[in-house]
């Protein structure tokens, strides 16, 4: 049943972490139905952990379709759906006022496993078709290895431009001390890629901290974070789930799924290794301003 107290007449326009650093699938395509889904999801009384946990099973079922070619087209189907159901999750957080760090987590676990269960489908699919190449699970392996690699610095520098830029902390004051269990693991591990691949723009952090002295001040800092950043943020949007999702298609559309594992092997951390140093190299011109 829906919740009276709250009016869904007054949520026409989808929420944005920071609309600046959107992608165009975001902005015109999966925000805008997330909203439509978040509202049905209010509606039906689930809350954003449930519709979380809809969207993993999902897109696990996605994922799990790639293993025949027969089936390949409607699991990248239900992957797009799932990821429509992501942003659902997030924006029906926000219409209710429910939030905790464990559903953030959980939230950012969506991807992790779908696409484990793509890459396992993916890898027996190519198995099926060359008996005894079961090299096929090393590259497997890799490529998601390489891939929770690219996730963790997307999110990472996504959450921080988007915490900063809407006027919070210019460190995370995360409340991770109330996870406990499985979540507080994942946190952990979560953020070992972060601290020894965002090393530089950790130092760019603290040196904004320390010199926001007052609201004028942070102000003023946020927004030269901003100008410094902005660029930045959409090179790293490169790495996200829209461009995984675009490339399980194509694979899936050429007859040869496995090529997915060297489209992230190959391109994807091409592109890691060229932000990695455009950042960098941002952060240390930034420190000497």
């Amino acid at each position: 049943m829906s919740n009276p107290k709250i009016d869904l007449s007054l949520h026409r326009v989808p929420f944005y972490k920071s609309y600046k650093m959107e992608e165009f699938l975001d902005i015109y395509f999966y925000h805008p139905l997330g909203l439509v889904f978040a509202k049905i999801s209010y509606k039906m009384g689930l809350n954003p952990n449930q519709v979380s946990l809809l969207s993993m099973l999902i897109g696990v079922i996605g994922g799990i379709m790639l293993i025949s070619g027969k089936t390949a087209l409607w699991g990248v189907a239900l992957i797009v759906f799932s990821s429509v159901l992501d942003s659902s999750d997030g924006q029906l957080a926000r219409i209710t006022g429910i939030s905790s760090v464990a559903g953030r987590v959980l939230d950012g676990l969506i991807g992790y496993v779908a696409f484990s269960a793509a890459y396992a489908a993916i890898a027996f699919n190519y198995l099926q078709g060359n008996p005894g190449a079961f090299w096929i699970f090393i590259v497997m392996l890799a490529a998601g290895f390489f891939s929770s690699v690219h996730s963790s610095m997307y999110d990472y520098y996504r959450t921080t431009f988007a915490r900063i830029t809407s006027g919070g902390t210019f460190i995370d004051k995360g409340d991770e001390n109330d996870l406990s269990g499985f979540f507080e693991k994942v946190y952990s591990t979560y953020n070992v890629y972060q601290h020894f691949f965002a090393a530089s723009h950790i130092e760019v952090l603290k040196y904004l901290d320390s010199n926001s002295k007052d609201s004028l001040v942070r102000k003023k800092l946020a927004l030269m974070y901003e100008e410094h950043n902005l660029k930045n943020v959409h090179g790293w949007n490169m790495l996200g789930d829209n461009s995984k999702i675009l490339g399980i298609l194509f694979a899936v559309l050429l007859g040869r799924a496995y090529l997915y594992f060297l489209f992230v092997i190959v391109f994807l951390t091409l592109i890691f290794i060229i932000m990695f140093f455009i950042q960098k190299n941002a952060d240390f011109k930034f420190l000497k301003k």
